[in-house]
């Protein structure tokens, strides 16, 4: 997969969220009522009723019909997201577009295989002290750890994983990659070399690797560009129903 390839995969991904085709969009406001927005996804355990992009002299998102009489107002004038900031719990995301790959030796990181889960479970419960793995975690890992799902391996242990959570949208053409390192075990490096050859084994299976993070978040932001990712807008959320 070309990095033009990965940037038209991410945005037909982001066209799904948006609620209009990305692709040829000009510059300025887009914003459309949609149905799509009220789907409850369990990808992410809640619905975003409201989700915006901001990039490149673009404001382009989609909302739920149930806030259509507060968007008509909105449009009338002013500043779409200082006035959504105001009023409503907006998650504001990083999104990152990947663009080319930095790293060709990936130290101890590994491809995980089933048989690696007494080491992922026993990494899952030191990452995770409060999380119940008994009764899924093992299903979960069997069903993703076939060639991506990638762990860094050392004395023994897995110190730093990135995972395949579930996608909301276009499953087999783009997937996250989720990023854990154990406390104690940061800023060695080993986040970088797991997350590297992560996106090295989706983009040899024909698969987009995607990144976001929160855009707060600036290690996340530092790490993705190291691995070969640049940045690609903000997202405006907010996410309502279970979580």
């Amino acid at each position: 997969m070309t990095a033009q390839m990965a940037k038209r995969v991410t945005e037909e991904y982001y066209s799904w969220f948006c609620g209009t085709e990305l692709s040829g969009l000009e510059r300025g406001r887009h914003l459309v009522c949609s149905a799509g927005r009220d789907q409850y996804l369990p990808a992410y355990g809640c619905k975003f009723t409201i989700w915006i992009l901001v990039k490149d002299g673009l404001c382009v998102g989609a909302y739920s019909p149930k806030y259509q009489a507060l968007f008509e107002e909105l449009e009338k004038g002013g500043e779409i997201i200082p006035s959504l900031n105001q009023r409503f719990p907006m998650k504001r995301m990083e999104l990152m577009v990947f663009e080319s790959e930095k790293l060709s030796s990936y130290g101890e990181a590994k491809a995980l295989a089933p048989a690696d889960y007494p080491l992922y479970e026993a990494f899952f419960r030191q990452a995770y002290p409060d999380a119940e793995p008994d009764g899924w975690l093992k299903d979960y890992f069997t069903q993703k750890a076939r060639g991506c799902f990638t762990g860094y391996l050392s004395g023994g242990r897995l110190l730093s994983v990135c995972d395949l959570p579930d996608m909301p949208y276009m499953q087999e053409k783009i997937q996250h990659t989720g990023i854990r390192t154990l406390e104690g075990e940061r800023r060695k490096g080993y986040a970088l070399c797991t997350a590297a050859l992560a996106a090295h084994n989706l983009l040899a299976n024909g698969v987009c690797p995607q990144w976001e993070c929160s855009a707060e978040n600036t290690a996340s932001i530092e790490l993705a560009k190291a691995v070969g990712y640049r940045e690609y807008g903000t997202a405006y959320i907010l996410e309502e129903g279970e979580k």
